[in-house]
């Protein structure tokens, strides 16, 4: 999918420019919006002919997560993270179906003791269309480059243990490197929490669901984000809840594994 094909399909799923300001006023951005629809665009096509290649057989089909994404809290650390009248959304049912996922929520949420804000994008689908949206391979469709290299974090969830999420630091070709965007991303699959879920492709078989979570906040130039990392932090403490979520989900409801 080149770019004119990207913005035609962009024009058709984005609602009007007065609607969109209206019901995303806090901490989401055209810019931001415009990353997010070519987030799951730009690689359907990609992703699409692996799984023709790598599925020629009916998979289990995956209709509704364990619980909706709406039921997480919108408070999170007592309060310490809020999300603010107008921070939430989801995908438009048109790029939900062709990201493939079956339920998505976006949010921002903002630390009420330091003003910092962060959007989470969190996705559930099959997950052989869901292991295919990564920010590397999509930003770039968006005009964005990365500028710094990836790492791969371990963060802490509580006394749930870890969570792997890679961590990398995007800016728009032309604009100054001061306007950088820091982007964290992970799925869930087999009870794993791994930004490499490709790697475990011959399990979608038997594990057919996947969940994603992806965050991004604006970084200033030179801050260490390798110590007390505000989105680790809140990374933290949505994960924590997401396992509590799932663990208090009847059996009988299809948990996934």
């Amino acid at each position: 999918m080149n770019i004119q094909q990207v913005n035609e399909a962009e024009s058709r799923v984005s609602p009007p420019a007065s609607s969109l300001e209206t019901k995303t006023r806090v901490g989401f951005s055209p810019w931001l919006w415009m990353t997010l629809v070519l987030l799951l665009l730009g690689g359907s096509g990609a992703v699409h002919t692996w799984q023709d290649y790598r599925f020629s057989t009916a998979q289990n089909i995956v209709e509704a997560p364990p619980f909706p994404l709406k039921d997480l809290p919108t408070s999170l650390g007592d309060g310490l993270w809020k999300v603010e009248d107008g921070g939430e959304s989801k995908l438009d049912p048109e790029v939900a179906q062709v990201a493939g996922c079956t339920d998505s929520l976006i949010r921002t949420y903002t630390n009420t003791a330091t003003g910092v804000s962060v959007t989470a994008l969190i996705l559930f689908g099959p997950a052989q269309n869901v292991f295919g949206h990564i920010p590397e391979a999509c930003y770039p469709a968006a005009g964005y480059r990365m500028v710094e290299p990836e790492l791969v974090r371990e963060v802490t969830v509580g006394t749930k243990g870890t969570a792997d999420f890679r961590a990398e630091i995007f800016a728009r070709e032309g604009e100054k490197l001061s306007r950088r965007e820091e982007v964290y991303y992970s799925f869930r699959h087999g009870k794993v929490w791994s930004p490499d879920a490709y790697r475990f492709w011959k399990d979608f078989r038997h594990h057919p669901s996947m969940f994603k979570i992806q965050v991004q906040r604006a970084v200033p130039m030179g801050e260490s984000r390798e110590t007390a990392n505000p989105t680790e932090e809140f990374l933290g403490l949505l994960v924590a809840e997401f396992e509590s979520q799932l663990a208090s989900v009847p059996t009988d409801k299809g948990k996934p594994e």
